[in-house]
């Protein structure tokens, strides 16, 4: 299949990658140039505008999204000049479900198809095999059932309905995701806290053979065990947190859903700010693990910030940032 990929950040150029190794074409862009040439190095055909990338592919065309959901807009409103009738557009990043029911009734106007992808798994996943939550017509859904097929791990990809459905799966996924691992953050700080010792990273690996809560989570704590040890040295205790968990507590409060577990593991992320913890440090380890987001603690970012000043290098905007998902 052809296809063109805009955005090669830690999940985007792993995609890029499974793309290729499963014999895929691709056409790939970013708006910065070193991610694009990893992408060539990869064995994709890269380009340096939009245009560029719409111009090399075949007719209809195909061409999957992986930026932040901030930006998504801002890239359609570059990319569509260059497409026409019968092409098709997939969003795979962390959209708000009824922007992308929005943008799918804005590009069927033009005859442009849109499907909107929940891909978690995180870069590891994107790489060896995703969990893809599909949404949009299913006729368009069917037409390229190989490609999904090819993305995820066996069995892990389905359709849900209709445009904005794959996205609203996922962010309700992110919103439990948000419950499962305060709850284990929460745990390991009241073994931390006993009197018994307990040897945390056995723990974890215990919980992990068998138990009622064996889980990736739990894994991944492990592994956070293994490589920092048991105080999670250098990660930090505050907790970062991104639209989705939001977005499921607003959905629920519309739908007159209560959602206790998920709302208060929402605030707990907003109230760490200042007010670190050791159940931040294991939610932050986990986020780090499955991510790959940037969990540093505040004196690590605080030299990080030193170094960057005195290399008079200024952050990269928003926008010219190639984007990821979880």
């Amino acid at each position: 299949m052809h296809i063109g990929y805009i955005g090669l950040g830690k999940m985007g150029f792993a995609q890029v990658e499974r793309l290729l190794e499963y014999g895929h074409k691709v056409v790939a862009w970013n708006r910065s140039e070193g991610p694009r040439k990893e992408a060539e190095k990869a064995g994709a055909e890269v380009r340096e505008t939009l245009e560029g990338v719409c111009l090399k592919l075949k007719t209809p065309r195909l061409i999957w999204l992986m930026v932040p959901h901030a930006v998504v807009d801002d890239v359609l409103k570059e990319l569509i000049p260059h497409l026409q009738k019968g092409d098709t557009v997939i969003d795979g990043g962390n959209s708000f479900y009824k922007h992308s029911m929005r943008r799918a009734k804005e590009l069927s106007k033009k005859g442009i198809n849109f499907l909107d992808i929940g891909t978690s798994g995180g870069p590891g996943g994107a790489r060896k095999g995703a969990c893809l939550m599909i949404g949009g017509e299913k006729k368009v859904y069917e037409k390229y059932e190989k490609l999904f097929k090819d993305l995820s791990l066996l069995d892990g990809y389905t359709y849900m309905g209709k445009a904005g459905a794959g996205h609203f799966v996922k962010m309700v996924h992110n919103g439990i995701e948000y419950g499962m691992m305060q709850a284990i953050g929460e745990g390991f700080e009241v073994m931390k806290r006993s009197k018994f010792k307990l040897p945390l990273l056995p723990v974890a690996s215990l919980y992990n053979k068998g138990s009622v809560i064996e889980s990736k989570l739990v894994g991944w704590l492990a592994k956070a065990y293994k490589e920092k040890g048991e105080n999670l040295k250098g990660i930090s205790g505050e907790v970062s947190h991104s639209g989705e968990g939001l977005w499921t507590v607003q959905t629920a409060k519309e739908l007159r859903v209560p959602v206790k577990v998920i709302e208060d593991s929402l605030k707990f992320r907003v109230k760490s700010k200042g007010n670190p913890s050791y159940t931040g440090q294991v939610v932050s380890a986990l986020r780090n693990q499955f991510g790959g987001h940037e969990v540093r603690n505040a004196k690590q970012t605080r030299n990080k910030n030193t170094e960057r000043t005195q290399n008079n290098s200024a952050p990269v905007p928003r926008w010219r940032r190639s984007g990821s998902v979880l």
